[in-house]
């Protein structure tokens, strides 16, 4: 089925916008939707051009990237630490940042990626070397010695963590430091690689990307982060979400198996990564041509952005997976059925695993999906944006959380704070 049938299939489960006057009975609904939501999607379109992260800011994400690899490589793995002596292979940025979906203010994730390396199912052993080594590093930061003349605040190591972190602010840059020992550069890494892909095969890709973790973070409040994460799709797997939804459409190609001499992992060789790439993981032009010639669909991103609501809220998570790499859903069996399941190409861990209540994340799809339905496209932006964020459950009663519960709108235990190491109880530096 072409990508032009897939979307007017479902948009026939939608039905016509309320504004639509068309005389005209034969008229694809992918138009009378592209016209009607002809202003919200200029206003996504806006909203990216003019929050992209810009070169200047990228360019000091990588100064202090670099200066930062420059120091460890001197003052820090010259010399066994825990009686075991490390090689730096590299230290790369990944997320966002390191991506087309990188915006102005985002912060610098970055990976030192270390041998010897150790197995994945290793977890144990590879948190406590990861902190061994955090700790000698956060030494240097806190006695001054590290990102000397550099402005830094709330500086700490956070060693209790899943994926155990240096984090805090450099020049008013958030910044997250982490270990990786795998045998070839992380996966994080691999994951920016993709995300260009992708967008040059469609650039509507990346404009929905952004929107869509736009308008979830504008659930966010400071009170409700640590429910809002079990709520919502971190980027990574926001960027997932998006990546299966526009492949279900046909509107994105199978760039893994596609360009796997190009984006895998053999490719990936550590003098590559250390050598600024020069263009190595590029997918070449006359492939995409060929690609977009064949599979050509006219449709605006307002339009992507309603369908993504109806697609996810309309999803059965507790029955099927979702497969990156097979471009589909299949079903899960008997294990895992509260969990939202997502198989990525890269990651071999559930990259859904964040989405615990399933049921509030539908919600809140449903209800942006009303909005674009019901209001006036010139205030769309305006409620989606303005609209109620994720509510405070963690200080809900009994009483609230039984009524939350028999909505069928949460499942488990109610969520507690987490509680963060205290930045003041540290050296200001």
């Amino acid at each position: 089925m072409s990508a032009k049938s897939r979307i007017e299939e479902r948009l026939r489960a939608i039905g016509r916008p309320e504004d639509d006057d068309s005389q005209d009975p034969n008229e694809p609904l992918v138009k009378k939707w592209d016209r009607s939501l002809k202003k919200f999607s200029n206003v996504i379109e806006k909203y990216y051009n003019d929050n992209r992260q810009s070169n200047e800011e990228f360019d000091k994400k990588m100064g202090i990237l670099e200066e930062i690899e420059g120091y460890l490589t001197e003052h820090v793995f010259n010399k066994p630490i825990s009686g075991i002596q490390y090689e730096i292979k590299a230290v790369v940025p990944f997320g966002s940042s390191a991506s087309g979906l990188g915006m102005k203010e985002g912060d610098l994730d970055m990976t030192i990626c270390v041998y010897p390396p150790l197995g994945k199912r290793r977890k144990d052993e590879i948190k406590e070397r990861s902190n061994e080594i955090l700790s000698k590093i956060y030494k240097k930061i806190k006695s001054g010695k590290m990102l000397r003349g550099r402005k830094m605040e709330d500086m700490c190591h956070i060693d209790g963590a899943r994926v155990p972190i240096i984090t805090g602010n450099v020049d008013g840059i958030d910044l997250d430091i982490s270990i990786s020992m795998t045998f070839v550069v992380s996966a994080q890494y691999l994951a920016s690689k993709f995300i260009d892909a992708y967008e040059k095969y469609n650039r509507k890709f990346i404009l929905l990307a952004a929107y869509v973790k736009y308008w979830f973070k504008s659930k966010k409040t400071d009170e409700n982060e640590d429910y809002y994460r079990t709520v919502f799709p971190n980027s990574c797997t926001n960027v997932l979400l998006v990546i299966f939804f526009m492949k279900q459409l046909g509107l994105l190609p199978d760039v893994h198996n596609k360009h796997k001499d190009r984006l895998g992992e053999n490719r990936s060789t550590w003098e590559r990564v250390n050598g600024g790439e020069n263009g190595s993981y590029g997918v070449p032009d006359a492939d995409v041509k060929r690609w977009r010639d064949s599979n050509y669909c006219e449709v605006s991103v307002g339009t992507l952005f309603l369908l993504f609501l109806d697609f996810y809220a309309n999803l059965d998570f507790q029955t099927y997976k979702i497969s990156i790499g097979k471009g589909a859903l299949i079903p899960k069996g008997r294990r895992r059925r509260t969990r939202v399941v997502i198989e990525d190409v890269i990651d071999k861990e559930n990259m859904g695993r964040c989405i615990i209540q399933t049921a509030m994340f539908k919600k809140y799809l449903n209800e942006g999906k009303k909005i674009i339905q019901q209001t006036d496209p010139t205030l769309i932006e305006k409620k989606l944006m303005k609209g109620p964020p994720l509510p405070n459950v963690m200080k809900y009663s009994k009483s609230e959380m039984k009524a939350l519960r028999e909505e069928g709108l949460h499942y488990g235990q109610q969520p507690k704070k987490f509680i963060r190491p205290d930045p003041s109880k540290w050296s200001n530096l």
